[in-house]
């Protein structure tokens, strides 16, 4: 008699890994749905948009140019701390579940936003509400669930992406201009609101699925993210990253912010500076796409590396040049880099740490860099303004993104992919 066939405990999530492998069509699609979601993040919604919507609200309400950027401070501050809490909340629970609840929250909060009345605490409170609930929308939330799908084509697919925060910054701050200009600051809030219900949330619904694998029981979870993140921070390439992280973000965006204003400084128009702006755009876009691909066949520190060596460069011939070929060479040297970095911080942490706490460990180092993009572009224009000029900020930019390039050379090998 033949004996009966004993199906092991996991024999259900092995056929569902057999179903849906490793780099298949299912991880694109999505990856199609990360796209569209981090299109509609609170990143792209707030950050991009902000001067659009709180010009408005300065308008009607009387408040100062002062007043009006201070909100900015409450959102960036309550997001940087959010984004941490928001990654441990998605490595306990499951990084869909995250996201989702944190797209609603994000929607009822700009609900909120359109409601408001002319009191800058309760507009404070209103900023300082959406960058708290609405953290779990950051790209660590999403990177978690498309690195389970994916292996081989791990960067290329983060770099795809992460594309959609390129698109909503170009694409939603002309909406937004439109709608304000129509009809309202507070018809522009429920638009966003709308946005995320009706498109951002039902596509994640529908396509976002998480790498069908085993999840231990809530407990060892718990212990497991505890432990990886506890090892994490014994290990000096953990605080490289921090500090690639901070200073990217300071350093970049300080560029990116004051790239317009410094070329109108040299002579150009203000068509004329939109213009290489647009290529910086492009460059971006580029980095996601080329600088993705070159992370899954190159050592991802070599290719960062060779990023930061082409936007130092950048940096430095824009001290003195005022050439077409110099603000294009510094155009594309910022542009890939921005388009590089958080790819290859998401693709870093997924190849050093244990999966069980990339969301944390990722979101922790999302939120430093947002703390040194806070920081950048104040601390730019004090050397632009004690100075008398762009010359000793865009040196110092330069030495530091050449100095941060070594360093990243330096990063150690990573194990076998997990």
């Amino acid at each position: 008699m033949t004996p009966p066939l004993v199906i092991p405990p996991t024999s259900t999530v092995a056929a569902s890994n057999l179903t849906h492998p490793k780099d298949s069509w299912r991880g694109w699609s999505v990856v199609g749905a990360t796209f569209v979601s981090l299109l509609f993040s609170v990143g792209v919604l707030v950050v991009y948009s902000f001067g659009v919507l709180t010009s408005s609200m300065a308008a009607e309400f009387g408040w100062s140019q002062l007043q009006r950027s201070m909100l900015f401070v409450s959102f960036a501050l309550s997001s940087t701390v959010a984004g941490p809490i928001w990654g441990a909340i998605a490595d306990r629970v499951g990084a869909r579940r995250a996201a989702l609840a944190s797209a609603a929250l994000l929607a009822a909060s700009f609900f909120g936003l359109a409601a408001i009345p002319n009191d800058l605490l309760v507009a404070h409170a209103a900023f300082a509400a959406i960058g708290l609930l609405g953290s779990g929308t950051l790209p660590p939330t999403y990177a978690s669930v498309v690195v389970g799908w994916f292996d081989r084509r791990r960067g290329l697919a983060l770099g795809i992406a992460m594309i959609g925060v390129g698109v909503g910054a170009a694409a939603l701050p002309a909406i937004a201009a439109k709608i304000v200009t129509d009809y309202s600051w507070r018809h522009m809030c429920l638009a966003y609101g709308l946005m995320v219900l009706l498109l951002s949330v039902p596509i994640a619904v529908i396509f976002l699925r998480a790498y069908p694998e085993k999840r231990g029981p809530r407990d060892t979870t718990t212990s497991a993210i505890r432990s990886t993140v506890t090892a994490a921070l014994r290990q000096p390439r953990t605080w490289v990253l921090a500090v690639f992280a901070f200073a990217t973000g300071g350093l970049l965006v300080a560029g990116v912010t004051n790239f317009v204003p410094l070329l109108q400084s040299r002579g150009e128009t203000l068509v004329q500076a939109a213009r290489y702006q647009a290529v910086l755009g492009i460059a971006l876009i580029a980095g996601r796409l080329i600088g993705g691909g070159l992370l899954d066949r190159v050592f991802a520190p070599r290719v960062i590396t060779a990023v930061l060596l082409f936007t130092a460069a950048g940096f430095f011939i824009l001290r003195d040049a005022n050439t077409p070929i110099a603000y294009l060479i510094a155009a594309i040297g910022i542009g890939l880099a921005i388009g590089s970095e958080i790819d290859f911080l998401a693709f870093i942490v997924s190849r050093y740490y244990d999966r069980a706490a990339f969301t944390t460990i990722f979101a922790l180092l999302f939120a430093i860099y947002s703390l040194g993009a806070t920081a950048g572009p104040p601390a730019f224009n004090w050397l632009v303004q004690i100075s008398g000029g762009y010359q000793t900020g865009l040196l110092v930019c330069a030495a530091l993104t050449f100095l941060l390039s070594l360093v990243m050379f330096m990063l150690p090998r990573y194990e076998a992919a997990t």
